[in-house]
């Protein structure tokens, strides 16, 4: 637990006073829902992108491209469940923007089996690359104790970065594109939002910047068809096996 405090009030040191003042920069703008958009995305940019120089996240290019999480199963859960929170109060909270956000098109049944094909269909390409490459040069393997929290933190984590991005990015595209071509630009828009941790965070360089342009094309054509939620099943189970060392 003392392992969880450390972390967690790392992470809040490290991102409170620029996270403070994009809160004052929200209460500015409160009447001008596309301006919150664009805040919500650079604020969730800045606490993704601070995870990595506290040791939350690591990255490798080893096979392409590998990820691992933190190892500490409680942050995991805790950062989950902190993203869960952010995305209930984003979308209770700012009405003006709801509408942007379907978490459903269609059925659950036929949602949640787009989105795992999704899955399949963002990692299979590393999978093939895996192949060649020991798991002890792409982050070693992962305990089983951490597989439960990694999903949790994968799943959770990545429904507030797909309520962004397939529902209030494409949500704004999909009132001047047609929803093939929306899904497609929410994909480059998100690989864009990677860029600043490609080049500069973490130096991985192009094979981030390429899977993250692969893994939103798919996310945003998923989302596109089903919804929010069963792209965030795609992008969330992708993380998962691609953090967790299964693949």
């Amino acid at each position: 637990m003392h392992t969880l405090s450390q972390a967690l009030l790392a992470f809040v040191v490290r991102v409170g006073p620029a996270f403070a003042l994009g809160m004052v920069l929200l209460a500015l703008f409160r009447r001008m829902p596309q301006v919150r958009i664009v805040l919500y995305l650079a604020m969730f940019i800045l606490l993704r992108d601070a995870m990595t120089p506290l040791g939350l996240w690591s990255f490798g290019t080893s096979g392409f491209f590998w990820i691992r999480l933190h190892d500490n199963a409680a942050f995991l859960i805790a950062f989950g469940m902190a993203c869960l929170g952010l995305t209930v109060a984003l979308y209770v909270c700012d009405r003006e923007n709801r509408s942007l956000v379907t978490w459903t098109r269609g059925g659950w049944g036929t949602g949640t089996l787009v989105g795992l094909v999704g899955v399949l269909v963002v990692v299979g390409p590393l999978a093939v690359a895996y192949r060649h490459v020991p798991i002890a040069a792409r982050g070693g393997l992962v305990p089983h104790d951490l597989l439960l929290p990694t999903l949790v933190f994968a799943l959770l984590g990545n429904l507030l970065e797909e309520a962004l991005f397939r529902g209030y990015v494409y949500g704004w595209l999909i009132q001047t594109m047609r929803p093939l071509s929306a899904a497609v630009v929410s994909g480059v828009v998100f690989a864009f939002c990677h860029s600043y941790l490609a080049t500069t965070v973490t130096g991985v360089g192009y094979p981030l910047l390429v899977f993250t342009l692969w893994e939103g094309t798919i996310a945003g054509v998923v989302g596109a068809k089903c919804g929010v939620l069963p792209a965030a099943l795609t992008h969330g189970g992708a993380i998962f096996l691609l953090s967790s060392g299964l693949i």
